[in-house]
């Protein structure tokens, strides 16, 4: 191996290696809320699925064989682990899919620089790059590479993460993400410099207050609209 070759390995592999690093931290989990519609699928015991069941009001679901599990408030790995761990004595292989097939409150919200601005229905398969078409798309002086999706923190306060629309001429992993109940889109004009201080002036001034209940968790930071950081990034 000669030393070019060395030296173009190297390269590559320092380049991973910073691609690696400047990764982003993964979005917050959806936690089930009553309502909510789901499935429960045993790999190894089809017999004892349960498919379109709704969360209770009391945030539980009664399963074949151990009664009452509760769903509301945990997350789809919490939920398929402490049912495997109830099933561990009464099955084999008790290996667990939850999948959600709908949502209680199935809305959303799109604002800033696309055509129609609001709230939009919310489907399972709902992702970042879908509901910016369904709002329009993006207005020529938005920014076609980058937006900002506002979540619902487990302690109850909006999270900011940017997301990547495109690497190259394709959508970037974040733009096919999966939205949740309530989550929140922002499209900022392409001359923003500071995308932070964009979101806590927008969220002050612009975004209406007459947002259903669900989405009141936005103003969390900052019911009286002062103060300087609304919402932090995760």
């Amino acid at each position: 191996m000669n030393l070019k070759t060395r030296i173009s390995i190297l390269l590559t592999i320092v380049g991973l290696l910073g691609t690696l690093a400047c990764a982003q931290e993964p979005i917050a989990a959806y936690r089930l809320q009553s309502g909510d519609v789901v499935d429960v699928r045993f790999f190894y015991n089809p017999e004892i699925n349960e498919q379109n069941v709704q969360v209770r009001p009391d945030g539980k679901i009664s399963m074949q064989l151990i009664g009452d599990v509760q769903f509301a408030g945990k997350t789809v790995d919490e939920i398929s682990r402490s049912i495997e761990e109830a099933f561990v004595k009464t099955l084999k292989s008790p290996k667990v899919s939850i999948q959600i097939r709908a949502y209680a409150s199935q809305k959303a919200y799109v604002a800033g620089e696309v055509p129609r601005p609001g709230t939009i229905s919310l489907g399972t398969s709902m992702t970042v790059m879908a509901a910016i078409s369904e709002a329009g798309g993006i207005l020529p002086r938005g920014n076609r590479q980058k937006v900002v999706l506002i979540r619902k923190m487990p302690d109850g306060k909006p999270g900011r993460k940017e997301i990547q629309l495109f690497v190259g001429k394709q959508p970037a992993a974040d733009a096919l993400l999966a939205l949740q109940p309530f989550d929140v889109i922002l499209v900022p004009e392409t001359k923003i410099a500071r995308v932070d201080r964009w979101v806590d002036q927008f969220l002050r001034q612009t975004l209406p207050v007459n947002l259903a209940a669900g989405f009141t968790y936005l103003w969390q930071n900052n019911p009286t609209g002062g103060g300087s950081t609304v919402v932090a990034p995760f």
